[in-house]
């Protein structure tokens, strides 16, 4: 039997990184009763059978349950994995067309946890995302995570460097841009005039509408 690719520490690990902004382990577990040397623990892959009741427990930490964990064992990118497993659950229980158009916080005034591993870039793909909202359309968190079809929370953790951009997203921003990738941007020494170069418009016609994903 082939091994997973992750194991059950891997995950987890992954999770409090990824979910909980990696919060340490006591704040992860403040609601629930388990101790804190049992997740580090199975962070560790020290125990390598861990018990079924406890480890709900620490999955409804992190909404997820027992088998959705089980299956990000799996997953051949387990960060990318673990964001659209996110998007998926708010799409469920946070429709977009069912929330106020209201005001989010500024997505720059929070320390971002994701970095661009590209050692070519000069940019995070969550300045794109800033940039593009802010400046290119000028529309809100709310009208642009809809327009994307994701939530306007997993949107603005993803512009806040809070949770990565899947490349399925990247795809869709690119498509909009009128580019193969974001990558282009991501390399540029400034987005704002990268993007007018190729749109061929200048900063005075912003904002513009850019086409539909």
């Amino acid at each position: 039997m082939q091994t997973p690719p992750h194991s059950l520490g891997t995950i987890l690990k992954a999770l409090r990184h990824i979910l909980a902004a990696d919060a340490t382990p006591e704040a992860v577990l403040k609601d629930i009763d388990v101790p804190v040397w049992y997740l580090l623990e199975l962070e560790a892959d020290h125990i390598t059978v861990a018990d079924g009741d406890t480890l709900t427990l620490i999955c409804s930490c992190y909404k997820l349950t027992v088998d959705q964990l089980l299956m990000l064992s799996a997953a051949a990118d387990l960060p990318e994995a673990i964001v659209h497993m996110t998007i998926q659950q708010y799409r469920t229980y946070e429709a977009p067309n069912d929330l106020p158009d209201q005001p989010w916080p500024d997505s720059t005034q929070v320390t971002p946890l994701i970095t661009n591993s590209d050692p070519l870039a000069k940019h995070t793909y969550a300045d794109v995302l800033y940039c593009v909202r802010t400046q290119v359309e000028d529309q809100s968190v709310t009208a642009v995570s809809a327009l994307l079809n994701v939530s306007p929370m997993a949107y603005w953790q993803m512009e806040a460097g809070q949770l990565p951009v899947p490349a399925w997203l990247q795809r869709k921003i690119a498509f909009r841009l009128h580019l193969k990738s974001l990558t282009t941007l991501t390399r540029t020494t400034d987005i704002l005039t990268a993007i007018c170069q190729h749109l061929d418009i200048t900063p005075d016609g912003l904002p513009t509408e850019l086409r539909l994903p």
